[in-house]
């Protein structure tokens, strides 16, 4: 179980330190995070910049209570509502057949959309997961070597999935 809690935790730390970080590296950075909100998000068109900033704390709330060991199981259950959210979010963009750009890492010209829903649902899983270890497991007894591991591990899987768009486009065909 230790395994799966340290595994995730690195990965949903990673994925989220740099989702906040797309967003927030500059105004112009938030601005284009904002804009793919009120596109995709149109009920909350008239709030995009509020919710845009909520959304960016939120994600910031999860880097901190993942890096907090106290509280992990708060931050991996943090992690499953925003997640479900934008699991939520990318499957009816898809099915809208939306063109608004993904956000979701900082500047992107790929629309939100099915790739984006698996990525956010394998996240969700993986998310899910971890917080079940960790609720079930306890204190943990795994050796520094086997932490340090699924931990590095986790950040290796973090770092793929913040770049999938491209590794996505690698094996489209060429326009």
């Amino acid at each position: 179980m230790d395994v799966v809690t340290w595994a995730s935790r690195g990965c949903l730390l990673v994925v989220f330190a740099l989702s906040v970080h797309g967003k927030v590296r500059g105004l112009r950075a938030f601005e284009e995070f904002a804009g793919s909100v009120r596109a995709l998000v149109p009920a909350f068109a008239g709030r995009a910049r509020p919710l845009a900033a909520l959304v960016a704390a939120a994600e910031a709330a999860v880097v901190v209570t993942l890096a907090v060991p106290g509280s992990v199981v708060a931050g991996l259950a943090l992690c499953t509502i925003l997640l479900a959210a934008f699991t939520v979010l990318a499957v009816t963009a898809a099915r809208a057949g939306s063109s608004t750009p993904c956000r979701c890492f900082g500047q992107s010209s790929t629309p939100l959309g099915t790739v984006h829903a698996v990525r956010n649902a394998a996240l969700l899983t993986l998310a899910g997961a971890g917080l079940a270890a960790t609720a079930l497991s306890g204190p943990g007894h795994a050796t520094s070597a086997t932490v340090a591991t699924a931990f590095l591990a986790g950040g290796v899987l973090g770092l793929l999935a913040t770049v999938l768009d491209d590794l996505v486009a690698l094996f489209r065909p060429l326009p």
